[in-house]
Order: C-alpha cells, then structure tokens, then sequence
C-alpha cells in the first residue's frame, strides 16, 4: 500500500549517507529501514548492490543473531552471514557449514577493498524500551579488515571490522542498552553525549 501511494521514501539502493535521516534517529520495526531506504533486506543482515560491476556493501544490520562485538563505539566487528553459524542463544540440529566469499559477504570484502562507506543499524533491545526493540541507525563506517577464522562451532567464518568514519555526529558512548522510552525524541537506548 505505501509502494502504491508513492510514499517510499527512497526506492533505490544507495551507497552512502540516505537524505533525511541522521545518526541517532530511531526506527521502531525493521520494515522502516526499508521504506526510508536505509537497508533494504528484511531478513538478511547485509544489503549491497552492484555499483560499476562490483557488488558493494551499502548497509548491515547488528540484530544480535550473530556473534559480534563492539570493542568500543567506534568499532563493530561484524560476522559475516551464511552457515548457519554464529546464532546467540540457539543450538543447531547439525554442525553449521563454513561461511562462503559469497553475496553479502563478498560485497563487504569489496567494500573494504574499495574503501567504500558502509551504513551500519543496531539493534537494541532493553528495559523500558517499547516493544522491547529498536533500531538506531549509527552512521557510517569503513570496512577496515576481513579475518576468516574458525568459530566456536567449528566451521569457518568471516569476521569484519568495521570502523566509524569521522566528523558525524557522536550517537552514543556505549552500545549497552538503557532504560528510555522511544517514543521521546530525547531519550533512546543509548547514552547520549
């Protein structure tokens, strides 16, 4: 229905900063992040399109489902998709399969070579949040370096750091989640500067 009135904000994959929308603004469901044109996949954690014949990354989300970190605001390194593998909190039925130099993780590996920027999403989830969830877009951020490395579980993974571009604004000091109510403009899941 929004497709057909016309109201998708922005319909193309773009590489970069999105017209309208900051780091630190809030997105309650996941679908958002599509209609405004932020990351357009509902399900997978990497968005990219092809610019100039290569497949380069312009989006991730941290959902939780994979074993990332954040070794400090600034820094997410980031588990590359496929396998299986990496799931917080649930067991598979079978050993997971290595992760592949393929699609979404392929695009990353090129954006690092390109040096291109990459939007990054986070998911938050926490007392007092509405819901439970949000998402906050924190910016964007450069794809430093690409291990691939044996997991927990095994099998073989890609793991992407990732770091803040400078000179946007700061969203938070710490990802950890806090109690505040998304529906206030002046209260989010992070701790604010």
């Amino acid at each position: 229905m929004v497709k057909q009135k016309l109201k998708w904000m922005n319909a193309d994959k773009t590489l970069g900063q999105i017209r309208g929308i900051q780091p630190g603004d809030m997105f309650k469901l996941r679908l958002q992040l599509q209609m405004v044109g932020l990351h357009c996949q509902l399900l997978n954690g990497i968005d990219y399109t092809s610019i100039d014949g290569k497949n380069l990354a312009i989006s991730i989300v941290d959902s939780h489902r994979y074993s990332n970190q954040s070794q400090s605001c600034d820094v997410l390194t980031y588990c590359g998709e496929g396998g299986g593998a990496g799931f917080l909190g649930s067991k598979p039925q079978v050993a997971p399969d290595d992760q592949k130099l393929e699609r979404g993780n392929l695009a990353l590996k090129n954006s690092m070579i390109k040096k291109s920027p990459v939007r990054v999403i986070r998911k938050l989830v926490g007392v007092g949040l509405k819901n439970n969830e949000v998402f906050v877009y924190d910016g964007l951020y450069t794809v430093k370096h690409c291990k691939h490395k044996r997991g927990s579980e095994g099998n073989m993974m890609f793991m992407f750091e990732l770091h803040r571009m400078p000179g946007q604004p700061q969203v938070h000091k710490r990802v950890n989640a806090i109690p505040g109510d998304v529906t206030s403009p002046h209260h989010s899941t992070f701790q604010m500067l």
